[in-house]
């Protein structure tokens, strides 16, 4: 269990493994990367680059668990194709196994949509 700053760590276990040192799985939860809508072009660059990073460090049919609690992004439904492209840009394929939000007892008004804000991503990596 590593807890770190990870495009920092991701990118020094990328360049420090040993050849074909990869993970059984990957969980990739980073903080709010888009708080405004304004925000979001800026923030899905950053989410791409850190799933594909998060991608290499996966072992072929490992498992990574990519989180974005940026309502920005989830509200925008564009987060599985940000991955989509990160698996793409690293020439990996990619599963969803499981699509999540938030649990149950973190309920959603609807007068107040913007709470709908948390994504959840179990992908099977190839």
């Amino acid at each position: 269990f590593e807890c770190a700053d990870i495009k920092s760590y991701m990118q020094i276990a990328l360049k420090e493994r040993n050849e074909g040192e990869q993970f059984d799985i990957v969980i990739l939860d980073p903080p709010k990367l888009a708080p405004t809508r304004n925000s979001l072009a800026k923030a899905t660059h950053h989410y791409r680059k850190l799933n594909a990073l998060a991608m290499q460090l996966v072992k072929p049919g490992g498992l990574l668990m990519t989180c974005s609690c940026s309502g920005a992004m989830t509200q925008s439904k564009g987060f599985k194709d940000v991955v989509a492209e990160a698996a793409a840009e690293v020439g990996r394929s990619a599963t969803i196994l499981r699509s999540a939000g938030a649990a149950p007892d973190h309920t959603i008004s609807l007068a107040f949509p913007e709470g709908e804000y948390l994504t959840n991503l179990l992908v099977c990596v190839h």
